[in-house]
């Protein structure tokens, strides 16, 4: 095999492997925001208090596993102060 040949594996390769991780983070805030849709369903004021929470949640580092039983909670908090 000559340069241009390793050349273009190499790069070919690295290339593929960032399109895989460029898409499975899409894919993964694609995920987390339609389950905030849905815990908020036609509520405004609950989906925008959801997506707070989940942006704070990014930010504190908490584990992706606890999105989901953490925002289900803060949904029903949400319910039961209003």
């Amino acid at each position: 095999m000559d340069v241009t040949a390793i050349t273009i594996i190499v790069v070919s390769t690295v290339l593929a492997i960032v399109f895989k991780v460029v898409v499975f983070k899409k894919i993964r805030a694609w995920m987390d925001q339609d389950l905030v849709k849905g815990l908020a369903g036609d509520d405004n004021a609950k989906l925008m208090f959801l997506q707070d929470k989940l942006e704070t949640m990014k930010n504190d580092g908490v584990a992706r596993k606890q999105f989901h039983e953490r925002l289900t909670h803060l949904a029903n908090d949400f319910e039961q102060s209003r």
